[in-house]
């Protein structure tokens, strides 16, 4: 593939939700009514189509659609592409791999098939490589809040798998369990800093389990291996729900506490991204655009950034932060 010319300022896409740069400096990213595209030669190109849902059946609001993609960190060589979408049988969600060749799909291949709840949302969906080459799945509670504890269920959780859509054997919870972490309402933007933290967006509780019907979304700085998080035990910094106690359990390192902002993607800023966002983590809102983490805390201060930043943020190969809101790929240099 030969070198790839400087992005343009904007690229118009249809509610992209997930982007990812391969190594040759092509964009790759998600739209949730079912494509993903690839931005090479100057221009967009379709790289494969999925079928999938963005309404439940009765036409009403909903969470599904193509939610997540991910390049192998082994790119230059096996050229897989993943992606999460949810199946148009309102039954299950996949994860589903291609060859890359040349800006084409080949060798389509389902590796992981999990539930996709009977209502419209917590649905999840996020891919992201970790540092030790696993591939780690967000997935939302869809709904079931009590899920989010048990650690033998998938829901509420962020969840580690091999390559090849195996169960790694070294996993928190036992060899045939892909549970890495749980206690997460619906974690929709996780990213790998460059040493291995891992941070979380979890979108609040909005009247669940008899929780405040708006406000408290949170933000998770340094995820661990078999940790476990408050939800539905208590919501935002630490209040507990009604007869309950958080467990012993940690907190959120940042709360919307009574405002809503509806966190998405999120991105650790290496020393050369833009003046402003170098050596920080951002993280997108769907409600008021991106957010800056000022300070880790705790608990962790955050200023407001561009509100194109509604859906996800990367950082390019040419160090420049590349965002998406439902209309387009927007680059802040």
């Amino acid at each position: 593939m030969p070198a790839q010319a400087a992005l343009p300022a904007t690229i118009s896409a249809n509610f992209p939700t997930a982007l990812a740069f391969a190594p040759d400096g092509r964009l790759f990213y998600t739209e949730r009514s079912g494509t993903v595209r690839v931005w090479q030669n100057g221009a967009s190109k379709v790289f494969a189509t999925v079928q999938t849902v963005t309404t439940e059946p009765n036409g009403t609001y909903s969470e599904r659609g193509l939610l997540g993609l991910a390049l192998s960190p082994h790119f230059a060589t096996d050229h897989y592409v993943y992606a999460f979408y949810s199946d148009a049988d309102y039954q299950s969600q996949h994860v589903i791999r291609w060859q890359d060749c040349g800006g084409s799909a080949a060798n389509a291949r389902v590796l992981i098939t999990l539930p996709s709840g009977g209502d419209c949302c917590h649905k999840g969906g996020r891919l992201a490589f970790g540092p030790d080459g696993k591939l780690y799945v967000t997935l939302g509670d869809e709904h079931d809040a009590p899920s989010a504890q048990n650690t033998s269920d998938p829901r509420g959780k962020i969840l580690r798998y091999n390559p090849d859509g195996s169960i790694p054997v070294d996993n928190p919870f036992g060899p045939n369990n892909p549970v890495w972490a749980y206690g997460l309402r619906n974690p929709f933007g996780f990213a790998f800093s460059s040493s291995g933290q891992l941070a979380v967006t979890n979108n609040g509780p909005s009247g669940d389990a008899g929780s405040p019907s708006t406000g408290y979304d949170e933000l998770y700085l340094d995820v661990m291996r078999g940790e476990g998080f408050q939800w539905p035990l208590c919501y935002g910094y630490s209040h507990p729900l009604e007869s309950s106690s958080c467990g012993g359990k940690p907190g959120p390192d940042w709360s919307s506490e009574q405002g809503t902002v509806v966190p998405t993607g999120v991105a650790w800023v290496d020393a050369s991204g833009p003046a402003g966002y170098a050596d920080h983590l951002v993280f997108c809102t769907f409600d008021y655009g991106m957010r800056i983490v000022a300070s880790a805390g705790p608990p962790a201060t955050v200023v407001a950034g561009p509100s194109t930043c509604r859906l996800a943020v990367v950082e390019g190969p040419d160090h420049a932060l590349y965002v998406s809101d439902t209309v387009g790929i927007h680059r802040i240099a």
